[in-house]
């Protein structure tokens, strides 16, 4: 979802009027309609205000994170990626937290013996 969609969900979730987010928000009621029609962006500002009135991260507004706090990456972003990046990725996101420090310092490690 993109940030028009995802604005609307969380409004309507709250059952809020387009003008009532706005009064919440500090920005007019044309704001929002032409956010949530995907017309116009969120300043910086908004976005955070948004962030704190419904209590979630930019990242998931900006639909980079799921529900679970998991950041996702657009297929545009990772179109660059090799195959075996691509499957590093893969292999990496199934790890534990510890698991993952481990391989960062490896590979911290390696890049400091290659040079």
């Amino acid at each position: 979802m993109d940030f028009a969609e995802i604005s609307k969900t969380l409004r309507k979730e709250r059952n809020l009027s387009q003008a009532q987010l706005a009064d919440f928000l500090k920005v007019s009621k044309s704001c929002i309609s032409m956010i949530e029609i995907g017309r116009n962006e969120p300043t910086a500002n908004t976005l955070i205000r948004y962030a704190d009135f419904f209590e979630c991260s930019t990242d998931y507004l900006l639909g980079r994170e799921d529900d679970f706090g998991n950041v996702v990456i657009k297929e545009s972003s990772s179109a660059n990626l090799t195959v075996e990046e691509k499957s590093l990725c893969k292999n990496f996101r199934a790890l534990s937290n510890e698991r993952k420090m481990q391989v960062l310092e490896y590979a911290e490690l390696l890049l400091s013996k290659q040079k």
